[in-house]
């Protein structure tokens, strides 16, 4: 992740910042949807960063930064990294609930969880949740 967010970081230090400047498709072109997931993400974070939003001021101190969200059991799992992220990057705290309902039942007819890693700070959390157990993510 740090070196495509580096990447994206050489590739808009060429451009103007606008505050939501396109995204290189031809970077992407030909590669999984895994990476191009990656690189949008690393692109911006990297304007958002260099638009004032992750420097000097120390505002991921007390931000989550969803870094890893899997749910399942050893028989079958998914990521819902994303997903998780859209809803709870940027807050101080976030009420999470294991279940189903982030992407389907990959283990069906087993007990299952969610391994969650997120960053306050410089500060790497984890969070052990199990189906239908509810955890708070928080950042003091």
């Amino acid at each position: 992740m740090k070196f495509k967010i580096l990447c994206a970081i050489a590739l808009i230090s060429t451009t103007a910042f606008a505050a939501d400047p396109a995204i290189p498709e031809q970077m992407m072109r030909g590669r999984s949807s895994q990476y191009q997931d990656g690189f949008r993400d690393g692109f911006r974070e990297a304007v958002r960063m260099m638009n004032g939003g992750g420097g000097g001021n120390n505002q991921w101190s007390r931000d989550i930064r969803i870094v890893r969200a899997k749910y399942g059991s050893n028989y079958g799992s998914c990521d819902f990294t994303q997903r998780l992220g859209r809803l709870a990057d940027g807050k101080s705290s976030y009420s999470f609930k294991a279940g189903n309902q982030w992407c389907g039942d990959p283990s069906n007819g087993h007990k299952k969880a969610a391994t969650i890693e997120y960053y306050c700070g410089n500060s790497l959390k984890r969070a052990y949740v199990r189906e239908n157990q509810v955890e708070y993510l928080r950042c003091r």
